[in-house]
């Protein structure tokens, strides 16, 4: 699994409109499934993570995976 989330991290995360959110940090994966649930982004400073509809914790906005549109050389938010 390491390989898998180690290919995608650091890549930039984009909103809807194709503007930098910020970048991926890291995977949450549920161990009883398998499934990708979340993905704990470094948000840009440009960004008010209060108004944000999802927690931040550590610094890190946890987007759930529903949130994510397309994953390749960019992250793609559905918002």
């Amino acid at each position: 699994m390491a390989s898998f989330s180690g290919e995608f991290l650091k890549r930039q995360v984009v909103d809807s409109n194709g503007d930098i959110f910020g970048s991926l940090e890291d995977l949450v994966i549920d161990t009883n499934s398998g499934v990708l649930v979340e993905f704990l982004v470094d948000v840009i400073d440009e960004i008010d993570t209060s108004k944000l509809p999802w927690p931040v914790e550590d610094g890190l906005c946890r987007v759930p995976a529903s949130e994510v549109s397309q994953m390749g050389s960019r992250i793609h938010l559905k918002r």
